[in-house]
């Protein structure tokens, strides 16, 4: 047996959603270091094209596709009671928990019609080109090495679509250019269990399918006359 390859199918099989919940603040922790880390790893990602040069002008200046956004535990403690009340969901009490958040952005190439509505960024307004699709897939995969890079290292991880977090609102305080849509916010937790916190993890796990159910090889040589 391969034991590179073991070694890793065991990090990609225990990879779960875990949501963490908590009504008053869990201790600050700083963790910096170890997310810092994660997050270089997230970008070896693979990505076929740059970002468009528009994206490249700023403070991140890089050729990727992609952003990330790190709160560390306090920033979460005052993103908290920042949020718009309105439709924040369970936002909160994950804030309240989480060591770190990191928001995940998508860098899509100008759209001439793009422009924020009154609540959400309307972010349907991105043309339905191949090289967007790729800056998403792109971006998407680093945020998996992220979850993976986690899971290896004991972080409990969730990523969430964002909800209230996709807001303008906090796109202003995060200091994030309106002109890239969020992937995802990426929540780390303590993975300790911890007495006045909630664990709440995945849905859909225990209904994934087997590959049977979704891959299948090609045959050509059946097709041939």
């Amino acid at each position: 047996m391969n034991s590179s390859l073991d070694n890793v199918a065991d990090v990609i099989e225990r990879r779960t959603t875990v949501k963490v919940f908590s009504e008053c603040d869990l201790p600050v922790v700083n963790n910096r270091a170890s997310v810092d880390r994660l997050i270089g790893l997230a970008g070896w990602a693979p990505f076929h094209r740059s970002c468009d040069a528009s994206h490249r002008n700023g403070e991140l200046s890089g050729l990727e596709p992609w952003r990330f956004y790190g709160l560390d535990a306090a920033d979460c403690r005052l993103l908290k009671k920042k949020i718009p009340s309105e439709n924040a969901g369970k936002i909160p009490l994950m804030l309240a928990a989480a060591q770190s958040l990191v928001l995940a952005t998508w860098l899509p190439n100008p759209c001439s019609q793009f422009q924020a509505n009154s609540q959400f960024r309307d972010e349907s307004c991105f043309a339905p080109t191949l090289a967007n699709m790729e800056h998403i897939a792109a971006a998407a995969a680093a945020v998996e090495n992220l979850l993976i890079a986690a899971t290896a290292d004991g972080i409990t991880n969730y990523w969430s679509s964002g909800g209230v977090l996709r807001s303008p609102e906090v796109f202003r305080l995060a200091e994030i250019p309106e002109r890239e849509i969020l992937l995802g916010a990426i929540f780390l937790f303590p993975s300790n269990a911890i007495e006045q916190t909630t664990r709440v993890g995945s849905k859909m796990r225990a209904e994934r399918s087997p590959a049977a159910g979704w891959m299948r090889w090609v045959s050509l040589a059946a097709t041939q006359d």
